[in-house]
């Protein structure tokens, strides 16, 4: 072969590879397939980097104590809740349960499924038409309330068994004990059983904080409404005037133990991190999130999603949690921040994740219940101390300064024991909450936690004030929020008066 015909070799490789078929071949096949290839290997490798780096976040969560699935969870609940009282409550429980109960509740006014909505609500010094009948329930079920007042008194968090495949435990016997003891309350107020009363309420705080342990969002909300039957129970019972210096205090000790953001917030953030880790690696799971999910399911799984799940909660457990408007403006910014982050994601990142962005917790309902929860037991906890300075001095304090200056001698039991430091009485905002005296009755109010720049009116609030703030959901909860952040306070108490 001459040097001639080897310089012609590589032309002729040239010229077959750039034939129309061989051409055709290399750029709709080979080049794509290679493409493919590299696009695999580089999407499955991020995946096993993101997938270590999960596996390692989680190691590291447990490590912590921290719980990452259902079953951590489970256990996270039966080491942290206090099991002492768990056997008495749960037979409490089993018995609100029974067909006993329930078929002798059936026609009673607030407890019972057979009960007209129309059935007028108990007013102090007024008739009740189902007076007969509730006393002989109260009367066949005295018992089971008599272990409930043992138990609930001075309770903190209960621990209850849950199934292994359920992330929370059930709430609906709770609920029936709170407005169990509701009826008992209202029938003591009937029966001018002050002494008795005061017990209810001791109860009902204990009541609302079975739950208060829980790390669940939703048992943290059910606990939340559960207080608020208390705090309804003692703005009525400072009203009528019922209560003498001792039980008041009695009353406020039980309050100060209550948990504010912290560190309910703290496990609200723990439980549900540990409900949303599994959603990425089951489908099963992903699926109970709807269609969407679904089909979006990535090769070589959602490590990426959940590692940016973990960062956002991350970013939670930063917001400072030892003021009321620092809390709320944090969390509102980092909820905006959220959204418009999830708003300007190109399509790769918005496929990276994708189901966080629909496991979000509701940051914005959290801080509001939150906040506001703590708002009304402060505002509480200033109408019982405004309260007592009456009985002390013989007239309403003027300010809410006069409140936090005579609180000292207010708190004193007579003895070295038996004081008690009463934490922050402010409300959010930069105004305290309202107080105005008029010639009969003391004015106390507040507002609804529902912006960063809400704070204390000048001015009592009207319905209307709050039908003008809300209009979507006005009519359904202007009353509500009235009765809530309004205290009329009759100088001489409904007792008195009648």
């Amino acid at each position: 072969m001459t040097s001639s015909d080897d310089s012609k070799l590589p032309s002729s490789l040239l010229a077959r590879l750039l034939a129309p078929r061989n051409l055709a071949v290399f750029v709709f096949l080979v080049l794509p397939l290679s493409l493919i290839f590299l696009v695999l290997i580089w999407w499955f490798a991020r995946q096993n980097i993101a997938a270590q780096e999960l596996a390692d976040r989680k190691n590291d969560l447990l490590a912590s104590g921290l719980p990452i699935d259902a079953e951590s969870l489970l256990d996270y609940r039966r080491e942290r809740i206090d099991s002492s009282r768990s056997q008495e409550w749960q037979r409490i429980l089993d018995e609100i349960e029974s067909d006993a109960f329930q078929e002798s509740s059936r026609n009673i006014p607030g407890i019972g499924i057979n009960v007209r909505k129309d059935v007028p609500i108990y007013v102090y010094g007024q008739d009740y038409p189902y007076d007969d009948a509730v006393r002989t329930y109260l009367t066949e079920w005295k018992r089971v309330l008599d272990r409930i007042h043992l138990v609930a008194v001075g309770s903190r968090g209960i621990w209850t068994s849950i199934e292994s495949d359920a992330f929370f435990p059930g709430m609906g016997q709770e609920r029936h004990i709170v407005r169990l003891l509701k009826l008992e309350f209202e029938d003591a107020l009937r029966r001018d059983d002050f002494d008795h009363a005061g017990q209810c309420v001791l109860a009902l705080i204990g009541s609302s904080r079975g739950a208060e342990e829980e790390p669940i969002a939703v048992s943290q909300m059910v606990s939340v409404a559960m207080l608020d039957v208390a705090l309804e129970a003692i703005k009525t019972s400072l009203q009528i005037d019922c209560f003498d210096d001792e039980q008041w205090r009695a009353v406020l000790e039980q309050l100060e133990g209550l948990e504010e953001i912290e560190p309910r917030y703290r496990r609200f953030l723990i439980g549900e991190r540990a409900w949303a880790l599994p959603l990425f690696e089951d489908a099963e799971f992903l699926e109970e999130l709807g269609e969407e999910a679904v089909a979006y399911q990535l090769p070589g799984g959602h490590s990426i999603d959940a590692l940016e799940t973990l960062a956002m909660y991350d970013r939670l457990e930063l917001v400072p949690t030892d003021d009321l408007t620092t809390f709320f403006e944090e969390i509102e910014s980092l909820q905006t921040s959220v959204q418009a982050s999830f708003q300007s994601r190109n399509w790769l990142q918005k496929l990276d994740t994708q189901v966080t962005e629909m496991t979000v917790p509701s940051l914005v309902s959290m801080n509001q219940a939150f906040v506001r929860s703590a708002m009304h037991v402060r505002l509480a906890k200033t109408a019982i101390l405004a309260r007592l300075f009456q009985h002390r001095e013989g007239r309403w304090p003027s300010t809410i300064q006069e409140i936090h200056d005579a609180e000292p001698g207010l708190l004193s039991a007579g003895d070295e024991n038996g004081n008690l430091t009463i934490g922050s009485l402010a409300p959010m905002g930069d105004r305290p909450f309202g107080l105005k005296v008029d010639q009969d009755e003391l004015v106390l109010w507040g507002f609804e936690p529902d912006s960063v720049t809400a704070a204390t009116p000048v001015d009592p609030p009207t319905e209307q004030d709050f039908i003008d703030a809300d209009a979507e959901y006005a009519l359904m909860l202007a009353d509500f929020h009235l009765q809530r952040w309004l205290w009329n306070l009759p100088t001489d108490g409904l007792a008195k008066s009648d």
